[in-house]
């Protein structure tokens, strides 16, 4: 395991580089996630792909994180510590240490599928074309139960056409090529839906696709569904939506999609849960 050391006046990262090159850099950030935090890391340290490197960002942990992430010695795991900044800014320098060509997200406290990454690499390295490709989910509760599967259109036709009305992609199971993150501008300084908003900005600049096969268990919590952080993540969405049509990536004739998201800001939250459980879906 390798520990970089923050360095706040010149924000200069110290380690030490392999002479090899992995396949394939994960990058993970987390903030006080320690409930989850150990079965999430253990999940990638033990993929059927070896040649990978998992570059966490502990992004102000408050918490036990730093005592869970000391306790692995594995050499394929790089660790960051900063100060709080944000996910965006974290995932931003979590992707720019990032030494392999293509670049995986996980989260703190999902479970990756031992055969994730190893399928998602020859899945990329077959479509050249291809510069974001995520996979369905199996979906989960904080003990671990499943409650169903979650999936998105596979091809790229169909995720772009149905992109703009919500996000087709599983955050924590894309990989995406290093280049493409970097000229679509990475991250943006967004309080919520900031992966969609990159994925509408990447949308122009090439093909997108989703495996079928559940590669992750996805953990749903009861924050993740609080009525507030639910209608700021809404307005997030219709935020990523609204630049998508003024960059002309999508018709002006779009900009109906934001009247269901906009009507479901408005919703107490009981009602949208009401409703979720209702049609199996988010209202937005």
């Amino acid at each position: 395991m390798t520990r970089y050391s923050y360095t706040p006046a010149a924000d200069e990262i110290v380690r030490q580089v392999p002479v090899d090159a992995p396949s394939v850099s994960v990058v993970m950030a987390v903030r006080d996630g320690d409930r989850f935090l150990e079965k999430a890391v253990r999940s990638i340290l033990s993929q059927s792909l070896r040649n990978y490197e998992l570059i966490i960002v502990d992004d102000g942990s408050e918490d036990r994180t730093s005592e869970i992430l000391d306790r692995f010695g594995d050499t394929r795991l790089k660790i960051v510590t900063q100060p709080g900044r944000g996910l965006a800014a974290a995932l931003n320098r979590g992707v720019s240490l990032a030494r392999a060509s293509l670049v995986a997200r996980m989260d703190a406290d999902d479970v990756a599928m031992p055969a994730r990454l190893e399928k998602q690499l020859n899945f990329m390295e077959a479509n050249p074309e291809v510069g974001l490709l995520g996979t369905a989910t199996t979906l989960i509760d904080e003990e671990g139960n499943v409650l169903g599967n979650w999936s998105a259109p596979d091809s790229d036709r169909r995720i772009k056409k149905a992109l703009i009305r919500a996000n087709q992609f599983a955050h924590p199971t894309v990989m995406f090529r290093k280049t493409l993150f970097e000229a679509a501008g990475g991250y943006t300084d967004m309080p919520f839906a900031q992966d969609y908003d990159l994925w509408l900005r990447m949308a122009s600049l090439c093909k997108m696709a989703n495996l079928v096969e559940p590669l992750l268990l996805r953990r749903e919590t009861a924050e993740q569904f609080g009525s507030r952080r639910e209608s700021r993540q809404i307005r997030g969405a219709m935020r990523a939506r609204i630049g998508a049509v003024r960059r002309g990536d999508y018709s002006p004739l779009a900009a109906r999609h934001l009247i269901k998201p906009a009507v479901a800001s408005l919703m107490p939250g009981h009602v949208r849960q009401f409703a979720r459980r209702v049609t199996g879906q988010r209202v937005a």
